[in-house]
């Protein structure tokens, strides 16, 4: 289609649609295996050119990088990877017509491509950054220009500012949309100049002319329809959107039991700190002890909080209790699940409990587990989570009034599984996943969610609960989104959440 565009073949769409299509069967098995292995092994680069689902998902989760960069020589690994990737998606560039557009086998295609573009990578990768410059600068100019626009309007016209906002998105979805479209078709028109300079395709009508339709009426009366319709169920539900009818008001959940560093990680002080906020719930962990009890402890290695360089099945639960946890200037002793399970049905504070597990677990650990505490978390409405399927389908079996949630740091495909919802890694999490967990009738929680901004996405994407180590912030993200609400914010958090999802 954008070949013919680009040979200015004087054809309607409808033709060239038409003809398009006659043409697919062009894609034999191994060439469709080609432009999916090409496209995965440019996905850093690709991604911004081309959304598509597969390549959306394609993103390194938050904790990840966080771990990743935390240690220099993984960081510049990951640097050196994507500034490959990208070295290759503009050394290949003229491969995707090429595959798609001529007959040659995808072998042959590759070895010519790369044969054909040496020395020319330089070249290239400026002619791709002529074309993205300027659109990255004018959807900037933009979208800058309409947020102060309603910035104005919130401020000085609050009769006026729910109108301009509608307006306001409205016109920048289009301007955006045919922005994408003109990169898009600009950077393939690229690789295919280069494809036929390389003579890698042949310099010729790729399509069969097509009987031109005669456009009547009727025709035109329904494609103006369509545009109006089209219109009115946008503005619709911009308004909608805009008015908070589409957002939800979100469980708060703390991470591992803090506030902003108001204690030490999984403790009973920061418990009780955490607790005066009153969050919905306290999100903990814990370990199975060497003598089959059960600690409050995240890490499968007692060194970073304690000192002590052990694993939490190694020591019996007195020994475990009898070490003093440091972090964030405060220090206490470690708790067990017992004497922190206590406090928190004291204060009346809700949990969501995560069931660590190791290879050196006991057999019996998830029956011992349920035997001791199914009843009373039920009593107290306490949820649990593990990343564990097993830990999951147990308690769900054994105790199936129990809510129990299964931990996803990615989802590539939404899974089947008998959880009660998901706590999913909020760096890959996406509204059409959460609509998917809400017609199954599963909630879904984000996690970890620290930045305001996310914050506000989170929330309009109808997620159910919010786990995060700045509780407050959290809370007065989420009263200022309910009672003092920005239109231009949320403009802005449209484009970063809904718009996302919908290219995708």
């Amino acid at each position: 289609l954008v070949s013919n565009i680009h040979r200015q073949t004087r054809l309607s769409f409808f033709q060239l649609a038409i003809a398009t299509l006659k043409k697919t069967h062009r894609l034999t098995p191994t060439t469709i295996a080609v432009l999916i292995a090409y496209f995965v092994l440019i996905f850093p680069f690709s991604s911004v050119v081309f959304k598509t689902s597969l390549l959306a998902k394609l993103t390194i989760p938050d904790f990840i990088v966080d771990f990743i960069f935390a240690r220099w020589y993984l960081g510049l690994l990951v640097i050196a990877l994507y500034m490959m990737g990208t070295w290759l998606a503009v050394r290949l560039l003229p491969l995707l017509p090429a595959l798609i557009l001529s007959e040659t086998p995808p072998r042959k295609a590759v070895a010519k491509t790369w044969r054909m573009t040496r020395g020319q990578t330089w070249r290239t990768l400026l002619a791709v950054l002529l074309i993205f410059i300027p659109v990255a600068v004018l959807t900037t100019l933009l979208t800058i220009g309409l947020y102060l626009l309603q910035s104005y309007l919130d401020s000085h016209w609050e009769h006026w500012a729910l109108l301009g906002a509608t307006i306001n998105l409205g016109v920048l979805q289009v301007v955006m949309l045919l922005l994408t479209v003109f990169f898009t078709v600009m950077l393939y028109q690229l690789g295919t100049s280069q494809a036929e300079t390389f003579q890698l395709i042949p310099n010729q009508d790729l399509i069969a002319r097509v009987p031109k339709r005669r456009r009547n009426l009727l025709f035109r009366i329904g494609a103006v329809g369509l545009i109006a319709l089209v219109i009115g169920g946008s503005s619709l539900f911009y308004y909608a959107y805009l008015t908070g009818a589409l957002a939800s008001q979100p469980l708060t959940i703390s991470h591992r039991g803090v506030d902003d560093g108001n204690g030490v990680q999984n403790t009973i002080p920061a418990l009780q700190a955490t607790a005066k906020e009153k969050p919905d719930y306290v999100e903990m962990d814990l370990h199975e002890t060497k003598d089959h009890q059960f600690v409050v402890m995240h890490d499968e290695n007692l060194k970073d909080l304690t000192g002590v360089d052990a694993k939490p099945h190694q020591l019996t639960l007195s020994e475990m209790t009898k070490l003093t946890a440091r972090e964030n200037g405060h220090t206490t002793k470690v708790a067990s699940f017992d004497q922190y399970l206590a406090a928190a049905e004291r204060l009346h504070q809700k949990l969501l409990i995560e069931i660590k597990t190791t290879p050196e677990d006991s057999p019996q650990m998830m029956n011992h587990f349920i035997q001791l505490y199914g009843q009373r978390l039920l009593a107290d409405h306490d949820q649990l989570h593990s990343l564990d399927y097993q830990v999951v389908t147990t308690m769900r079996k054994q105790v199936p009034k129990l809510k129990t949630f299964f931990i996803l740091p990615y989802t590539l495909v939404f899974p089947e599984t008998p959880a009660s919802g998901y706590t999913l890694e909020t760096t890959t999490l996406a509204m059409r996943v959460i609509d998917e967990a809400h017609n199954r009738d599963q909630k879904v929680y984000a996690w970890t969610v620290n930045d305001s901004d996310d914050m506000e996405k989170v929330a309009f994407m109808d997620a159910d609960g919010i786990i995060t180590d700045q509780l407050g912030e959290l809370k007065t993200t989420l009263y200022q989104m309910n009672h003092h609400p920005s239109y231009a914010d949320q403009i802005l958090q449209y484009l970063t959440s809904f718009s996302d999802d919908a290219e995708n």
